[in-house]
């Protein structure tokens, strides 16, 4: 139950505290006063959309609080003590701040939340029907959740397995479209990567092969001077020639003349070894220079050969490269797409398959949520229709049509709509077609009555219900009200005088101005502002006798008439 509202700085007012009681709780005032704003500020704290322009004028922050009665809602206890929330003596303070910059903070108890969490929360406390929503009732589109608002437990996880199976079909759905729409793309991928990894393939690529070639074919084009330096050096080590002798010949000389020396002073000896080793490596260099003059040759056709293959190289790596490596990483890499891609074949069928399998899933929860609906729709029909018998329309026919639709959604697979007959003899035809605006509003104030009953939240704001409602039906959706108010906390927004006077608490709402501010203000009435005031709705002066003894007459009989309705 609301016990509370502060509201600091909210469009007209500035700031104002209202203390609602239990029972049915009325707010009057002349058109434009801002009743309207109290209703949003409600809205505003229960998580509703806010608006910046909403700060009132001159201020920077705009904030509103309520203070909540818990204490016979464990639900909404539990949840408070999960976001760490304290519901200290059963009351649980909720708030909302807004800032032109803005920021929106949201509070339990003192602690910030998420404004999802403050929604959750609030929505197990109190419901808003505003003065523009039975408007939904003409809606054809809106009357399956009308229908499934009214569901237990069980219909709600029928509701969400549907609800989960056609969120699996359309991402099976997706997927498999996605491969079937990349098949041309598909197939052009497959020609270009076989011909790729074809070509990188027939080159039979090595690692670190371009450097062995290049310096190969290096020695290749240089032989005839390779030869000519390897020759004379030959000649000059080893070989000699007809006029001098060679460096291993002359070594050997040296060495022998040490020896002839060596045993006169160890120093010569040294000299002597000394000689000896280098005649043995100028003896191996001889060798090597001959094997290298042995074994050198020049072969244009094995060069022609060598350059072709670098050619190869290097036409593979301006395409595929930059180096020789990743010309073999990208042909690895493509051979990998390539299998890829020849195996999506295979995804497709078994895209096809999971279709196939989460579509018959899908048939099957949708067939138990038709089923569950109908029971629905069947007892809801009769209970609206009791309803409204309570509401002066006993000879209405009320039925609730769930017809097929041609596919599946992710509400299932029903087509509701709420047909109407208002007089005997008439067909049953669409609301929106035949149904007037008292006639709307009494069929939404049936189906909140309905909820009510069946364990809805404990308190229900009514913002002008009684559109196009007047004089005895006035009076019939009055005691509705007050019959709902026998067990849960109304809050009525109204400007009927039947339905004011048969409020538990009144209260005025009013716009002053002081010749610069416009200020709205709310007030609780006594006893004789409830009768000056009723006065005002019934459309006479406030101070004529005859409208104020006419308003003391409506409430002396509204109080019988509460009295009588709480001993039902």
């Amino acid at each position: 139950m609301l016990l509370e509202l502060n509201i600091e700085n909210i469009a007209l007012i500035e700031s104002l505290r209202i203390e609602f009681g239990q029972g049915l709780n009325v707010l009057t005032g002349e058109t434009g006063s801002g009743k309207s704003i109290v209703v949003d500020c409600v809205n505003l704290v229960l998580g509703g959309r806010a608006e910046r322009d909403l700060v009132r004028t001159g201020a920077e922050k705009g904030r509103v609080q309520a203070l909540f009665d818990v204490s016979g809602c464990a639900p909404a206890r539990a949840l408070a003590e999960e976001l760490g929330a304290d519901c200290e003596d059963g009351l649980l303070a909720v708030s909302r701040e807004l800032s032109r910059g803005g920021r929106n903070v949201c509070r339990m108890s003192g602690a910030i939340v998420p404004l999802s969490a403050l929604r959750r929360l609030t929505g197990m406390l109190m419901d808003i029907h505003g003065q523009h929503e039975h408007q939904s009732l003409l809606n054809p589109a809106r009357h399956i959740d009308f229908l499934d608002a009214f569901g237990d437990a069980g219909h709600a996880a029928r509701m969400e397995q549907v609800r989960k199976l056609h969120a699996e079909r359309t991402q099976q759905a997706s997927a498999l479209k996605k491969l079937l729409s990349d098949a041309a793309e598909k197939a052009r991928l497959i020609d270009m990567l076989t011909f790729q990894t074809g070509e990188i393939a027939e080159a039979k690529l090595k690692p670190g092969e371009e450097e062995r070639l290049t310096a190969k074919l290096r020695v290749l084009e240089n032989a005839e001077k390779i030869h000519e330096g390897v020759d004379r050096a030959y000649a000059l080590t080893y070989r000699g020639g007809s006029r001098a002798a060679s460096a291993q010949e002359l070594l050997q000389r040296a060495a022998e003349a040490m020896e002839g020396i060596a045993g006169i002073d160890p120093r010569y000896e040294a000299l002597s070894g000394r000689l000896r080793e280098l005649y043995y490596s100028v003896q191996d260099v001889g060798y090597e220079l001959q094997d290298i003059l042995d074994h050198l040759t020049f072969d244009p056709a094995k060069i022609d050969k060598i350059s072709e293959r670098l050619d190869q190289i290097d036409r593979l790596e301006r395409k595929y490269g930059p180096s020789l490596e990743d010309v073999i990483a990208f042909g690895e890499r493509a051979g990998a797409r390539l299998e890829e891609l020849r195996a999506s074949d295979e995804r497709v069928e078994e895209r096809r398959a999971a279709l196939k399998r989460v579509d018959a899933e899908l048939k099957t929860a949708c067939e138990a949520l038709t089923q569950s609906r109908r029971a629905l729709a069947d007892g809801l029909s009769r209970a609206v229709m009791e309803q409204l018998g309570d509401l002066g329309m006993a000879k209405t026919r009320f039925e609730i049509r769930i017809e097929p639709e041609a596919k599946p959604g992710a509400m299932g697979a029903d087509r509701v709509e709420f047909l109407i007959s208002p007089n005997p003899g008439e067909p049953l035809k669409p609301m929106s077609a035949i149904a007037s605006g008292g006639e709307l509003s009494r069929i939404m104030l049936a189906l909140k009555a309905i909820s009510m009953d069946a364990g809805g939240v404990d308190s229900m704001v009514f913002d002008e219900i009684d559109t196009g409602v007047s004089g005895r039906m006035a009076q019939v959706v009055g005691e509705k009200m007050c019959r709902i108010a026998r067990s849960h906390q109304v809050l009525c927004v109204t400007h009927l005088p039947q339905i004011a006077a048969l409020g538990d608490v009144h209260f005025v709402v009013e716009k002053r101005t002081d010749g610069e501010r416009t200020q709205t203000s709310v007030h609780r009435l006594d006893d004789e502002g409830r009768v000056r005031e009723l006065s005002r709705l019934v459309g006479g002066a406030e101070d004529s006798e005859s409208s104020l003894r006419h308003a003391r007459h409506m409430l002396s009989d509204a109080a019988g008439v509460r009295q009588r309705l709480r001993s039902e």
